[in-house]
């Protein structure tokens, strides 16, 4: 239970801090050109894992992704603190479990002046409803089925009619892959996804220059009145340029930030000794994705067979995988989710038990495919542990190690190439059903969000009693039983809670509602 407590304190200074979040210290103001004396600038400089795979916010794949989509296209509703829900391009909303009506503010505009109507918005989320799209999300907010999206100009008000119950809709529109994409954005697809079309934005920030591998520059919109009303207001101004640094290793962008080089970024749990200690940086640390390792199902692959996944289930030491990723600062998981969930496991008790002499004599002398993406852990430590742990019971782990990006599309539409992967669930809706549609339903080549491609229609049936369900027991009693069931057949073996640490020099702030960093909250405080 110890991790449990840990996980519980971090999740209660998150709760408390949301909205403290800033550089600014004791320490004198930072230059542009390192740490202390006076500064004077109107750009803030931050890393990537990589570059974004899409500039199509409806198509984002990879947290890369997830993040400069904020930054370009606004969502209909926000989160502030305690989870609490504000307004985005939508000033009021009502809702059921069925529908919702959201109005729409006035004086929205797109990049190329095109006044945001309701019109405009059911069309861009209808196009990101659209199983055509084939984005992992749409049924995460709209639920199974296809939902009707009307606008009403006259009225000021889109109209939303799901299919089924869907009892989390007005949280999943706050997710950023909901962002609104301008009519130019949709009449140009190919130039959307590449971030040339600049009417296609309707968010804060334009992309004005992008260098692959190199960096992309965001342009603050001169017109842009759409800021969402924070019950704490952000202290400092936006920047008028956000500068992003893809695939900069982590212990690079740290030496960055105490060199003067970065403002505000992601560090590694290894580093952070390197920062708590000095007086011109603020270093927050919050809950971000929960990692496990999750197995293959689809047809073909050997972990459709029960027993091999349960033997390797066998050999996976949370605590070792912890030290090996994390430097021991994870947070460990009971379940799919994380303890501060609704609804989560409230202990490890339904978790395979450790076999290493059992699973030895059902894995020796088999070979796997695995990809593993390179930020977990560094240098893709965490699935470098899974497989040697693999290999010291005699089974043989092709291991290929990638990029966030190349590694969502691997796993998401090439499921020929992996058998087991380490995944990284970025929960931001903060729902058991969010996790568990990664392991049921619509397999992700064909539009869904279900990367290990088993059909699981038990599961299914569980996340429909919960979104059906008029109380929180009777919600949480099926995602109880979903959650036991998936631990039982071993569809995936939890390992831990990722620890997001962001470092942010004297003079920088960035913000965390509801315990989610939200970096187009950045802001120059001096």
């Amino acid at each position: 239970m110890q991790g449990r407590s840990t996980f519980m304190a971090a999740a209660a200074t998150v709760t408390a801090a949301a909205f403290l979040l800033t550089g600014c210290t004791t320490g004198g103001q930072a230059s542009s050109g390192g740490t202390g004396g006076a500064m004077s600038t109107d750009t803030i400089r931050t890393a990537l894992n990589a570059d974004p795979t899409t500039f199509n916010a409806a198509k984002a794949n990879a947290k890369d992704d997830y993040e400069v989509a904020r930054f370009l296209f606004d969502t209909v509703v926000r989160r502030d603190a305690d989870g609490k829900f504000i307004g985005g391009l939508a000033t009021e909303w009502k809702s059921t479990a069925s529908e919702a009506t959201l109005t729409i503010r006035k004086d929205a505009t797109c990049a190329d002046g095109t006044a945001i109507t309701p019109s405009i918005v059911a069309k861009s989320l209808s196009y990101f409803a659209d199983p055509a799209t084939k984005n992992n999300f749409g049924k995460l907010v709209f639920g199974p089925g296809q939902p009707t999206i009307t606008g009403d100009d006259a009225a000021g008000t889109v109209d939303i009619k799901l299919a089924q119950p869907w009892s989390e809709l007005i949280g999943g529109l706050t997710l950023a892959q909901t962002g609104i994409i301008c009519p130019a954005g949709l009449a140009d697809l190919d130039g959307l996804a590449k971030g040339s079309v600049k009417g296609a934005f309707s968010g804060p920030y334009t992309l004005t220059k992008s260098s692959h591998g190199v960096s992309y520059d965001m342009t603050l919109r001169e017109d842009y009145k759409a800021w969402p009303q924070w019950s704490k207001p952000l202290e400092g101004t936006p920047a008028k340029t956000v500068r992003f640094f893809p695939g900069v290793n982590k212990t690079t962008v740290a030496n960055q930030l105490l060199t003067g080089e970065m403002d505000v970024s992601d560090i590694a749990p290894a580093d952070v000794q390197r920062f708590e200690s000095n007086k011109d940086y603020a270093v927050t640390t919050v809950p971000f994705a929960g990692i496990f390792l999750l197995f293959n199902q689809r047809e073909g692959s050997p972990f459709t067979d029960p027993a091999l996944r349960k033997a390797v289930a066998q050999l996976m030491n949370q605590q070792a995988f912890n030290s090996a990723a994390y430097a021991g600062k994870g947070i460990t998981y009971n379940s799919i989710v994380a303890p501060t969930v609704p609804c989560a496991l409230p202990d490890n008790s339904s978790l395979t038990p450790e076999d290493a002499a059992a699973a030895k004599a059902v894995l020796a002398g088999k070979t796997f495919k695995m990809v593993g993406t390179t930020s977990i852990g560094p240098n893709g430590a965490g699935s470098t542990y899974v497989q040697e742990a693999l290999r010291a019971a005699g089974a043989t782990v092709e291991l290929q190690l990638v990029d966030n990006g190349t590694w969502a599309t691997m796993t998401q539409t090439k499921p020929e190439t992996w058998d087991l992967t380490v995944q990284g669930d970025a929960n931001f809706v903060g729902t058991v059903a969010a996790s568990l549609t990664r392991i049921a339903g619509v397999p992700t080549e064909k539009g869904g969000r279900n990367i290990g491609g088993g059909e699981n229609t038990d599961i299914l049936a569980d996340i429909a009693t919960a979104q059906s369900a008029t109380d929180e027991s009777a919600r949480c009693d099926a995602y109880t039983k979903a959650q036991k069931s998936i631990l039982s057949d071993n569809d995936i073996v939890p390992f831990v809670g990722e620890p997001q640490i962001v470092a942010q020099r004297s003079g920088f702030s960035i913000q965390a509602p509801s315990g989610i960093v939200d970096y187009a909250t950045m802001r120059i405080t001096k």
